[in-house]
């Protein structure tokens, strides 16, 4: 339709097209005594979205009078009309359009309704934001127990699986894993992919020539001693008394960074 192809920018789509024509066109056609339905049909095929198609409709009634969807209904009806029905119900559906008809208890007269003509395209599928949410939800789930690469979740069907491979299957994006590494609460372990800390340590351990690779102070304390250049190379007998916090954290920090 030439008359949509030349909007002027800058304006509201409702302030742009004149659709008079094809307004002439159809109200001449519904006058008809032998319609022809498929040719309105056409026309309205041209409308491509919700704006135009609300355009349209908005300006039947205010250049005719008449309610647009009792109109249609008299020359396009599901039952009598069924190809010209469905054709023009697919191509509404495209843009998010129900058609459908509702008869007026007082006058009862036959109208087609458009439901989600005047509704925003987010309020007409409130599922797909549910959908949105709840996948967020799902990956906060799965992300927040990792440990040492593995999904560790009994309540989950995912438990024991590697968060490499749930993360291939269900390809979250980079925006999921940040709202995902945010929603881990403080005591929850973030995801590692590589050896796990003990494993790390027991290597660190064994590097400097301590065998028992244990996590306890004995083991700490000796790794201090070999990494200050003194000469036991083995786990040093248990000690009393309080340990240097500061040194003990420093060389845990080294560990696991």
């Amino acid at each position: 339709m030439k008359n949509l192809m030349h909007a002027k920018s800058g304006t509201v789509i409702s302030e742009q097209a004149d659709m008079g024509y094809d307004i002439a066109t159809i109200k001449a056609e519904l006058d008809n005594f032998n319609s022809d339905e498929q040719k309105i049909v056409d026309i309205l095929k041209n409308y491509k979205d919700k704006a135009s198609f609300q355009n349209f409709v908005n300006q039947y009634k205010t250049k005719t009078g008449k309610d647009f969807g009792v109109d249609v209904y008299r020359a396009v009806q599901p039952y009598n009309d069924k190809t010209e029905w469905t054709d023009l119900s697919n191509h509404l559906k495209s843009m998010g359009i129900t058609l459908g008809n509702n008869i007026d208890n007082k006058s009862k007269i036959y109208s087609a309704t458009f439901t989600g003509l005047d509704t925003p395209e987010a309020a007409l599928k409130p599922e797909v934001a549910k959908l949105a949410s709840d996948r967020q939800k799902n990956i906060n789930n799965i992300f927040c127990t990792v440990k040492n690469g593995i999904i560790v979740n009994p309540a989950s069907k995912f438990n024991n699986v590697t968060w490499e491979k749930w993360k291939a299957t269900y390809k979250p994006t980079d925006a999921e894993l940040t709202v995902a590494k945010k929603s881990c609460s403080s005591g929850q372990r973030r995801v590692q992919s590589g050896p796990s800390v003990n494993t790390r340590f027991a290597d660190s351990a064994k590097s400097l020539g301590v065998q028992n690779g244990k996590m306890d102070l004995q083991t700490l304390q000796t790794i201090l001693k070999n990494l200050e250049g003194e000469t036991p190379i083995t786990a040093a007998a248990p000690t009393q008394g309080t340990p240097d916090l500061a040194q003990l954290t420093a060389a845990l920090n080294q560990l696991e960074s």
